[in-house]
């Protein structure tokens, strides 16, 4: 049954058991018929874009149900599968907790491994669904190492395992941009019109990388296929905002606990969202604009402030919070300094370098960002924001940095954030403790780590020399080396929450 014996399983056989306190969906949910399909059904997807359906299909009703597709981990078979699709996404700021059921996914099907008995046939589901002329938008939230390409280019890695396999056997894909375009491959050749692809993930123009990955695959395995993919896809950018962290045992006890009823599709987040999309859609859409989506020409403005300032906060100070022993990204704000440093660094060196952003007040923006991040109530690990950093340290960072080396400003704390990384993704703290890395090229990094026996010098040599990651100029940069072996320097000898107080006491703070 799951953590509390009394509770009874979400599922449209038990929507009267919950208290009225939870919102449920103000439409008839038995006429929804599937209109979209999501791959990648995380918490993100489930507490953002899935919401904003809800809101749309109050609004205004249509057939935009949402299949739900995940090509990798989690299973969909063990959690919203039982529950038809339904379960409740909770907001918390502080001591405020608003529960809302979401209605919107109708269908949920996990492909497993190439390796398992039933991958033919649930991929075979899962592309028949993706290809019906019903579905008319296909969204993504699938991270950024879904996407299969090198972080540094925006290209397609030709060299990804997945990639090798898709391009072997482009009929049975295992990789997005395999299922993409096989997806694609059999619209064309139906006749089928092609659906509105929408990527929402945080990646540099995120629908142009879908684009680059799809069509770099499509170039590999049929020239003409890969042409028409050009010429008729519509590969969308958007901006996405939410801070949604991965829901934890401790979240579904207490709802179970509170409610009577078991939830394991429960997701939690904070209040604020936002979601910015490129006007450039032929067909119908849901109304999202009715539930609070902006489109607009261009979403480049939008995407780089809250890259730099939202997420550029996180990953400068998501690893630094790990080598402190921080386990929240609330507990690394609490922290005297770390706002601060945050604060400062945002102020000195990102926006000086930002574009301008249409109807955004940027003061009152970062003033709220800092507020979002000190949210108690968000259990956001530290852990979990650092995961994958290989293949978000250029938008967030790099890119600020790159742009601060250009115009001339100070990147002295975007620096010391991109030292943390450094240390963290070598596998050591500053006393020697191993630290658990999660990230694709986390075996090269944590070898480099070995094998600089301690010195800050080779460390970050050893970093540089990944191209795929920082690309050829910094590495050229003998200046630059040398500050970040210092800053390296200083993370192996203390603890990152004493480094960042030195920092903020030095003239370069």
């Amino acid at each position: 049954m799951g953590s509390d014996a009394q509770s009874i399983r979400l599922g449209t056989s038990s929507l009267d058991l919950l208290p009225a306190s939870v919102r449920r969906p103000g439409y008839d949910r038995t006429r929804l018929t599937p209109g979209m399909l999501h791959l990648g059904v995380g918490a993100f997807h489930r507490c953002h874009q899935a919401e904003y359906t809800d809101d749309a299909l109050e609004s205004a009703f249509g057939p935009w149900g949402i299949v739900g597709v995940n090509l990798r981990a989690p299973d969909l078979g063990s959690t919203l599968g039982p529950q038809g699709g339904l379960y409740c996404r909770e907001l918390r700021d502080g001591s405020q907790t608003d529960r809302r059921l979401i209605g919107a996914m109708v269908d949920t099907i996990s492909v497993p491994g190439p390796d398992q008995a039933s991958h033919h046939a649930t991929l075979k589901r899962a592309l028949d669904k993706a290809s019906s002329a019903a579905i008319g938008v296909v969204t993504l939230t699938v991270t950024e190492k879904g996407y299969c390409h090198i972080p540094a280019t925006g290209e397609l890695d030709l060299d990804h395992p997945d990639i090798r396999h898709d391009i072997a056997n482009p009929q049975s894909p295992v990789s997005v941009p395999g299922f993409v375009l096989r997806m694609l491959a059999r619209r064309l050749q139906s006749g089928t019109p092609l659906p509105a692809l929408i990527s929402c993930d945080n990646v540099p123009d995120n629908g142009s990388t879908l684009r680059n990955s799809v069509l770099g695959l499509a170039a590999k395995i049929d020239p003409v296929l890969h042409d028409r993919v050009a010429r008729e896809a519509h590969f969308a950018n958007t901006m996405v905002d939410r801070i949604v962290p991965a829901t934890r045992p401790e979240d579904i006890a207490a709802f179970a606990s509170q409610t009577g009823v078991e939830d394991l599709g429960l997701v939690v987040g904070e209040p604020f969202r936002m979601w910015v999309l490129e006007d450039r859609f032929d067909g119908p859409l849901p109304a999202w604009d009715r539930a609070g989506a902006l489109f607009v020409r261009d979403v480049a403005p939008y995407e780089i402030l809250k890259m730099r300032v939202v997420n550029g906060i996180q990953s400068n100070l998501c690893q630094l919070g790990v080598l402190s022993g921080l386990e929240f990204m609330s507990d690394v704000m609490a922290k005297d300094g770390f706002a601060q440093f945050a604060e400062q660094t945002i102020a000195r060196e990102v926006v000086p370098n930002l574009p301008p952003v249409a109807g955004i007040d940027v003061p009152a923006y970062i003033a709220e960002t800092i507020v979002r991040l000190r949210n108690p109530a968000l259990k956001h690990r530290t852990q979990q924001i650092s995961t994958d950093g290989s293949q978000k340290i250029k938008q967030r960072l790099l890119e600020p940095l790159r742009a601060g080396l250009r115009a001339g400003t100070p990147c002295d704390g975007l620096l010391l954030g991109i030292a943390g990384w450094m240390q963290y993704a070598s596998g050591r703290d500053s006393a020697g403790r191993k630290i658990e890395v999660n990230d694709p090229f986390a075996e090269r990094t944590q070898a480099i780590g070995t094998a600089s026996g301690g010195d800050a010098g080779t460390l970050v040599d050893g970093m540089l020399e990944i191209d795929g990651i920082f690309g050829f100029d910094l590495r050229a940069d003998a200046a630059i080396r040398a500050r970040l072996a210092a800053d390296v320097a200083r993370l192996q000898k203390q603890p990152a929450l004493f480094v960042i107080r030195d920092f903020l006491a030095s003239d370069r703070g």
